[in-house]
This record gives structure tokens, C-alpha cells and sequence, in this order.
């Protein structure tokens, strides 16, 4: 009878190998997710503190985690006594692996990068693809980038409200430089939070917002406050890129795919869109400026005087703009009445054509006595802003925080714009009391960065014959013009760098495209189509993966691509882990 009982326990009992298995698998989940939260949190894989040097090996928190989580997956996949099973994507990334493989045999100058990349990239995909067992993990993963985006986002709010970054600060990186705009505007601050750089958290930002719609769809409160906070790093990032996709690709499919909510909830939509708009509004009539345009051979000043005499010529152009070009490095302003003596800052706005490579900057009339340019303050100086001669229409605005404006420059001015070349054309030159107000500072910050459609349109042109004078590509990082990184598109980086068979991959690209514009027009709820638009969001937007932020933007695209792979049906029997968007909800 004991000995039955004996028997009986031991049978009920889980076999050991299963236990280890278990620890394991549970060892991988902790792991994977430390290592996608930490690759997101980039900056705090470059801060010394977190950095230690042991020869030849780096340690950061990423590759702790990530070292960690395939050595507890490879454990677990000797107990399972089996190859791990692989399909139509695990081959599609295999391939890319071994293009960039051989496109670095070529170019042993760049070959420590393209392991770095095919390490991190390669190394993020297949530890969560081979990995994943079911459902549950599937939502780990997810959540491990939700939690991310949290952190990265309340980090960029409260770096905006401080306008500084301690962690970025203490990288130091020097190929990033001083912008010249930020310092001269006081204002022009675009937040870089955990990621390092304002157009990739940008992108980043963007593809966060169907993941987290899709985790937090039932936790509507949530998923609100979430969406607030990733719209609101989104925007002041200040990106054209991630604008534009949020504008033209994501924002409508949201609205679309929540427009039964909206209906119902219609008092709370209508005051996430009125308060902006009345704040917008408000801010925009309550403004006080003075302005002074030049079109043709008509000068209208609004509060502005242009003044012309001794050291202060200037010619009208009309060979590119019309507009005022100076003769002699100098035009001379004057400002109205209700401007003189002034006690608070004021903004000085200049919108022009960028001719020449020179400089530009404002010199005005001023309270500090001992600021350089004039013995008693009359002539203080901003910092100047370099032209780059794009014969685009751009802006740049000054901020003076202790303007006098008593008439004491030549001419009885109060101040001047100085052009170091003679060779700015003027179109417009605009005073604000204070700092830009919203609608300024918008339409500052998108035409100070802006450049034409034209431009833009001409890289596929050049990116094709660039393709046909190196049929296997100029090689990694060796983009013609660009220092570097990338034209504005990283498709195009792929055509240029890779030759013939970069160009397969944005083929292949623009099929996976087509194909789950099918699928999500036969299912819009599909799980694996919202994964697929956060991947492209972020394929397509800005430029090439530049050394310095290749972690974060690859960490997300290995990720969600691990999980997009295993979750959509690639091969007879159907996905590796069937999971709807149901299963990823919490």
C-alpha cells in the first residue's frame, strides 16, 4: 500500500528536466525583458556610471541583460533536446545578416560596426523568436516596450520643462555639436529624453502609439493618459519626419479604428480638441508684435522702420525673392513708440532666403553695459547663425533678454541684422514681446528646419544613379554627401549603400507593405498588422541608423519584428504562436 502511495506521488511529481525547463524559460522571460527596456533606455547604456571597462569587454546594463537572457535560452533549448523551428521571416532575416556580412568583407574599416549592428539587430530578433512558447509571452515582450515608452516619455516632458538633460550632458558627444538656434532663440529646444537624439525619438515615440493602444484598449483611462504623453513627446521633438507620418499615415487609422469610441465618449473628444485649439487661439490674437515686409519695391512696416544711410545700404533683390539684400554688412531698424524703453525680453524673428556661407546675427540696443560690441551696451551681440547657401527660404529667431531700444545705434536704431557675406535676401523681420508664442514657435521651428519638396523628391534620381554606377553599393556609412548618414530615407540609404540587393530589400519592404494593406483590409483587428505599422513607422522615418543610436531604434525593430514574425502565418501549419489582438490586452 505504501509503496502504491509511493509510486503515485512520484508520478504526480514533475520530472526534473521539466523544472529546470521551467527556471529557465522563467530566467529567459526576465532577461528578454530587462534587455528590451534597457536597449530602449540608451542613454543609460553611455553614462559612465553604467559603463565598466574590463579590456576588451564593455559591460552596459543592455548587454548584461541581454547575455544573461541567451544564456538561459540556450539552457533551456538543450533541455528541450530539439532545433528550434524556422520559417519564410527567420530566412528573410538570415539574409539580411549575410548581406550586410558580406557588403562589410569589402569594407574592413566599417566591420566592427556591422557586427556591432548584426549583434544587437540579429541577436534581439532571435532571442525573442526562438524564445517565445505561447501567448503570454508574446504580451511580456509587448508590455517590456510599453513600460519603456512610459519611462522614455515622462523623461522628454520633464527634460522640456527643465530645458536640460543631465544624462545626455554626461555623454559628452562631441559629433553632435552646439546648435547655434537653440542658443540664439532661448526657446528652440527639441527633447532628446532616454534615446539621444529628437528624430529618432520621434520615430520611436510614433511606433509606441499603436502598441500601446493595442495593450491598454480595455484600460481606456490608460490608454488616454498614455496617448497624451506620447503625443506630447511626439510634438516636441520637433521632428518633420515623425510629423509628417503621424499626420499622414498613423493619426488617420486611429481615428479611424476608435471612431466608434470617439462617437460614444463625444463630450470628452470634443474637449481634447477644443482646450488645445482655445489655448492655441488665445495665445495667438493676445500676442504684441511689430513686423516689417518686404515685397517687390514695397517696404510695409507695421511697427518696424527700416532706416538707410551711413554703414546702412542695401539693395532690393529680385533675382531669386524678392527682398532686401545689404550692401554694406548692415540694415538698421527702428521700433514705434510703444516699443521705447522696454523692460521685458522681446524676440526678433528674420525669415529669408539662405544665400551665401556666411553668417547672420542681430546686434540691438541694450541694458548690459559691459556687453562686447559698443562701450555702453548699444551694439550687443547674439550668437551668430551659420548660412549653409541652400537657397531655401528659412528663419531664425534671436532672443534678447535685456533689450533697450533708446536709439542710440546708428541712425537712431535700435537694432541691426548683420550678414557677414552680403548676401542674405530679407523677406520678412518680425518683433514679439517675450518668448514665441505657439503658433510662432511652430511655424519657426518647422521653416528654420524646413527644406523643399523638390529636394526631397531629387534623392530618387540620384539614390537610382548612384545604383547603377556601383552595381553591389559604395558601401556602409559611405552615402555620397552625407557625411556618413543617410539622405532623409533609409530605404534610399539601402539602394546606395548595398547596391542590387539593397534594392531587393525595399522591394521587399514595399511587397510586406502591399500585402498587409491586404490583410488589414480583410481584418483590421489583425495583431500582426498593427505590429507591422510601428515597424515601418520606424523603418521609414528620417535618416540612416547612425552609430551613436543604432541601439534603441534596432532593439524596437528586432522586437516587434521577433513578435510580428511568430504571430503572422508564414508557413502550411499556420503562425508559430497563435495570438490575437485579445491576447495582448491587459
Amino acid at each position: 500500500m505504501s509503496g502504491t502511495d509511493s509510486s503515485g506521488a512520484s508520478a504526480s511529481r514533475p520530472d526534473r528536466r521539466e523544472v529546470w525547463f521551467r527556471r529557465m524559460h522563467a530566467c529567459w522571460r526576465a532577461g528578454v525583458a530587462l534587455a528590451i527596456v534597457a536597449g530602449l533606455l540608451n542613454l543609460l547604456n553611455l553614462i559612465g556610471p553604467t559603463r565598466i571597462d574590463l579590456g576588451p569587454l564593455l559591460i552596459t546594463p543592455f548587454r548584461v541583460a541581454f547575455g544573461f537572457a541567451w544564456c538561459a535560452l540556450a539552457a533551456r533549448l538543450v533541455l528541450e533536446r530539439r532545433l528550434p523551428e524556422t520559417d519564410f521571416a527567420d530566412r528573410l532575416v538570415v539574409s539580411l545578416v549575410l548581406i550586410f556580412l558580406i557588403r562589410g568583407i569589402f569594407d574592413l574599416a566599417t566591420m566592427s560596426i556591422v557586427l556591432n549592428w548584426l549583434l544587437t539587430g540579429a541577436g534581439v530578433y532571435f532571442l525573442v523568436r526562438l524564445g517565445m512558447k505561447d501567448r503570454s509571452d508574446v504580451r511580456l515582450v509587448l508590455l517590456s516596450t510599453l513600460v519603456a515608452f512610459v519611462v522614455i516619455g515622462i523623461y522628454g516632458l520633464l527634460e522640456y520643462v527643465a530645458k536640460d538633460n543631465p544624462l545626455f550632458n554626461a555623454v559628452q558627444i562631441d559629433v553632435i555639436g552646439a546648435d547655434a538656434r537653440i542658443q540664439a532663440s532661448d526657446q528652440f529646444y527639441r527633447i532628446r529624453s532616454l534615446i539621444g537624439h529628437p528624430g529618432f525619438l520621434g520615430a520611436i515615440t510614433l511606433s509606441s502609439i499603436p502598441i500601446g493602444m493595442l495593450i491598454l484598449w480595455r484600460r481606456r483611462l490608460l490608454m488616454v493618459l498614455f496617448l497624451i504623453i506620447a503625443v506630447s513627446v511626439w510634438f516636441l521633438t520637433f521632428s518633420r519626419g515623425s510629423w509628417l507620418l503621424g499626420t499622414l499615415i498613423l493619426f488617420p487609422l486611429i481615428l479611424f479604428r476608435a471612431r466608434g469610441w470617439f462617437g460614444r465618449h463625444w463630450k470628452l473628444t470634443a474637449a481634447i480638441v477644443l482646450i488645445p485649439v482655445a489655448v492655441i487661439a488665445v495665445d495667438y490674437f493676445d500676442r504684441q508684435e511689430a513686423s516689417i515686409t518686404f515685397s517687390g519695391n514695397r517696404i510695409m512696416e507695421s511697427g518696424l522702420r527700416l532706416n538707410q544711410g551711413k554703414d546702412g545700404q542695401y539693395a532690393i533683390e529680385r533675382c531669386k525673392s524678392e527682398g532686401l539684400t545689404p550692401i554694406d554688412n548692415f540694415v538698421y531698424f527702428s521700433v514705434g513708440p510703444e516699443w521705447r524703453d522696454i523692460h521685458r525680453p522681446v524676440t526678433v524673428i528674420l525669415v529669408y532666403r539662405d544665400v551665401g556661407n556666411g553668417s547672420v546675427q542681430v546686434d540691438y540696443d541694450s541694458r548690459d553695459q559691459s556687453a562686447p560690441g559698443g562701450a555702453d551696451g548699444s551694439y550687443k551681440q547674439t550668437v551668430a547663425i551659420g548660412k549653409n547657401n541652400t537657397g531655401d527660404v528659412t528663419s531664425t529667431a534671436f532672443y534678447l533678454d535685456d533689450p533697450r531700444f533708446d536709439g542710440r545705434e546708428n541712425l537712431n536704431s535700435d537694432f541691426r541684422v548683420v550678414d557677414s557675406d552680403n548676401k542674405i535676401i530679407l523677406n520678412q523681420v518680425i518683433l514679439q514681446k517675450g518668448k514665441l508664442n505657439l503658433p510662432s514657435m511652430i511655424s519657426y521651428q518647422w521653416l528654420s528646419r524646413s527644406s523643399s519638396i523638390s529636394d526631397r523628391l531629387d534623392l530618387f534620381p540620384f539614390a537610382w544613379g548612384v545604383l547603377k554606377a556601383n552595381p553591389f553599393g559604395v558601401g556602409i556609412f559611405e552615402t555620397p554627401g552625407t557625411d556618413h548618414h543617410a539622405v532623409d530615407s533609409l530605404p534610399l540609404t539601402w539602394v546606395m549603400e548595398f547596391g542590387w540587393p539593397g534594392l531587393a530589400l525595399v522591394l521587399g519592404l514595399a511587397f510586406l507593405l502591399v500585402y498587409e494593406g491586404i490583410k488589414v483590409w480583410r481584418g483590421p483587428r489583425c495583431l500582426a498588422t498593427v505590429l507591422f505599422l510601428a515597424l515601418v513607422i520606424v523603418l521609414l522615418h528620417g535618416g540612416h541608423l547612425m552609430i551613436l543610436y543604432d541601439k534603441p531604434n534596432l532593439v524596437l525593430i528586432a522586437a516587434v519584428g521577433a513578435v510580428y514574425a511568430a504571430v503572422r502565418p508564414w508557413r502550411r501549419g499556420g503562425p508559430a504562436i497563435s495570438a490575437t489582438s485579445d491576447d495582448c490586452m491587459i
